[in-house]
């Protein structure tokens, strides 16, 4: 194993971390966009999607224990060509992580400060996610056991809330939308957010159980997936047929809760799980991108490269895109192609590859 990385996460932790990734940036760019009052079902689907691509990649972590990706791929591959694969792949993780910032800014500019520039709001996430990362995986992982129980009961009280608002009637008719615009919609949802967790090469390496983390991954895909239904099926039974033209669905779903007899801008619980949940979903793609680029350049630290690593996720937030139209354009049609060689193609193919050399050496299966 690296010598980057000493600290060890529990299975716990593995699955609170795993939940924190998936939610993170769905708080408020929700999945399932297409998929009308049937967006629920989107959501199911990309989870069962996001469960296959799982079920590779956990395979090849359960092959190679102890090793990442960046690892795996140079003993499958060779020196060379392992590493440019690898260098692929952690340019993945960097450029989500870019992604990630550029959601979060947009997001504060839009609807919460909007005088304030992009750039204040991408320095600020960055410069936590660098300190929580200089202080290693550990601290990561601790943050996730504090922070996920506050979102998530944050959610269930706004929804126990909005009850008495929703409409049932705007989840009928039931399966009315056609099924190549389901399974459309279901594909975005698969390489968002639920491929994501392909990340987690990147980190099951450090799980003090390493046998329990296929099981642990699949139960928080599980339970990321059910924590995003909740909030599809609270934005859909309240905005019904305007959900899919709302830019932050969440937020304006929440908007419309009415407290008698207090006057409460209970949308700044949207604000609150969004800085949550977006700090940890950054903090994870600048550790690993950071973990990864030390391992391809055989650091001994990983602290020359925080510092640097962070600037260039600001920088790169702020070209992305020139609006966050063009962000949700490129989230629905680019992204689940984009996303589909680091997310299925390298995986699949490294445990195929892997098979068939018997890799490592001494092993004839998984």
């Amino acid at each position: 194993m690296t010598n980057l990385e000493k600290g060890k996460i529990s299975g716990l932790e593995l699955v609170y971390l795993v939940v924190s990734f998936l939610i993170g940036s769905s708080i408020i760019i929700t999945p399932g966009r297409g998929g009308q009052q049937d967006a629920w079902l989107v959501i199911l689907l990309g989870a069962a999607g996001g469960g296959v691509l799982a079920l590779v990649f956990t395979t090849l972590a359960r092959r190679f224990p102890g090793k990442t990706i960046v690892e795996i791929l140079e003993e499958v591959f060779g020196r060379y060509f392992g590493k440019a694969i690898a260098a692929s792949f952690v340019w993945y993780l960097f450029h989500l992580g870019s992604l990630v910032v550029r959601n979060f800014s947009d997001f504060f500019t839009t609807a919460v400060m909007p005088e304030t520039p992009d750039l204040v709001f991408a320095i600020f996430l960055v410069v936590v996610s660098a300190f929580a990362v200089s202080n290693g995986l550990e601290v990561i992982a601790r943050c996730s056991l504090i922070l996920l129980p506050i979102t998530v009961g944050l959610i269930l009280v706004t929804i126990l809330l909005q009850l008495n608002q929703l409409d049932f009637k705007n989840f009928l008719p039931i399966l009315e939308t056609p099924w190549s615009q389901l399974l459309k919609s279901a594909h975005s949802a698969v390489a968002f957010p639920f491929g994501e967790a392909v990340i987690f090469l990147m980190i099951l390496p450090f799980l003090n159980q390493p046998q329990a983390g296929q099981r642990r991954t699949f139960f928080g895909i599980i339970l990321a997936a059910l924590f995003i239904d909740l909030l599809v099926l609270r934005s859909i039974g309240t905005l019904g047929v305007t959900r899919d033209m709302a830019r932050y669905p969440s937020l304006d779903a929440v908007k419309l809760i009415n407290v008698p007899f207090l006057n409460l801008r209970l949308e700044i619980i949207v604000v609150v799980n969004f800085l949550t949940m977006g700090f940890l979903k950054i903090a994870l793609l600048h550790y690993c991108t950071v973990l990864g680029l030390g391992q391809i350049f055989r650091f001994h630290s990983m602290r020359p490269l925080i510092v640097p690593v962070g600037t260039w996720l600001v920088l790169v937030s702020l070209i992305n895109y020139s609006s966050s139209i063009e962000n949700y354009d490129f989230v629905e049609v680019v992204y689940p192609i984009y996303a589909l060689p680091f997310q299925l193609v390298i995986p699949l193919v490294t445990l195929v590859v892997a098979l068939i050399r018997k890799l490592p050496s001494g092993r004839t299966g998984c």
